[in-house]
């Protein structure tokens, strides 16, 4: 569909964005419907968040995503938040509503359940390694589903801040666990960017040498999207649900939000993989 002055216009905000598959996902997903949408990706410095949800109410920008590291960055500038998204104290969504108000949603938590779903993963025990915004997001949508979660992270205060956003959702739902025990829970899900190319491509969140058939495991890192954890986790016999499942999860909440319908998950998934397929020719 080609752009005109009535298209609509969404997009991402983050530093970096360079590498986001969103605006492939997103479009496909628009196009399918056909709707009179464009998705865009806006690489915003960190000290200028505030200042791009101003351009988002001065430009008319129907829709954001964001991503890191502005999710806690955005909040000040929003008219209002929604209750889930003020628990975690993160924004992945921004909606403009029916009164031109910009409202802040967080689809992170909702979307990554929702991918183990699909997967059958079994979310009675479930540990969450990282204690970030995506980590809290998830955390508590665990919570809100009837999960026992366990927290881990390297930094005490800020894991007992996560498993404190667990608990306001559901007392005695989440608690605190050592990152060397999260092979006790059958789910487990990577929040921290270990893994991640540029950032440390080759670490591992935690040991994976206690990972069976029976455990599922989630690496909330889509780039690269066979991270090292992911890789090891399927030799040993683990069901394996990649970033790619959770990004294209929440991204069609996000859908659901901007334009009250929601777009086939799968689809956006093969438009994804086909743009990676394209980027390593």
């Amino acid at each position: 569909m080609t752009p005109t002055a009535r298209t609509r216009v969404a997009g991402v905000i983050g530093s970096p964005v360079r590498h986001s598959l969103s605006p492939v996902i997103h479009n496909a997903a628009f196009a399918a419907h056909g709707d009179d949408w464009i998705y865009c990706a806006f690489e915003v410095d960190p000290l200028h968040a505030v200042a791009a949800i101003d351009a988002m109410r001065v430009l008319g920008i129907a829709g954001l995503s964001v991503t890191m590291p502005h999710k806690e960055m955005v909040i000040p500038a929003l008219d209002v938040v929604d209750a889930s998204a003020t628990l975690v104290r993160a924004v992945n969504t921004v909606v403009r509503d029916a009164e031109g108000r910009l409202v802040g949603h967080n689809t992170d938590g909702t979307g990554c359940v929702d991918a183990l779903g699909a997967a059958g993963a079994d979310l009675a025990h479930v540990a969450v390694i990282g204690a970030g915004a995506t980590a809290r997001a998830v955390v508590a949508a665990l919570a809100a589903g009837g999960s026992r979660v366990r927290v881990a992270n390297r930094t005490p205060s800020r894991r007992d801040d996560a498993v404190a956003v667990g608990n306001a959702v559901r007392p005695g739902s989440t608690e605190p666990i050592d990152v060397a025990r999260v092979g006790e829970c059958a789910t487990i899900i990577n929040t921290t960017p270990q893994g991640m190319s540029g950032v440390a491509a080759d670490a591992l969140p935690f040991d994976t040498s206690a990972l069976r058939a029976r455990h599922c495991v989630l690496d909330a890192v889509y780039h690269p999207l066979e991270t090292r954890l992911v890789r090891e986790a399927r030799g040993r016999g683990a069901k394996v649900v990649d970033g790619l499942d959770m990004l294209c999860a929440q991204a069609a909440l996000q859908q659901r939000l901007w334009l009250r319908r929601r777009p086939d998950v799968e689809l956006m998934r093969r438009a994804a993989l086909g743009e990676l397929a394209k980027q390593q020719r």
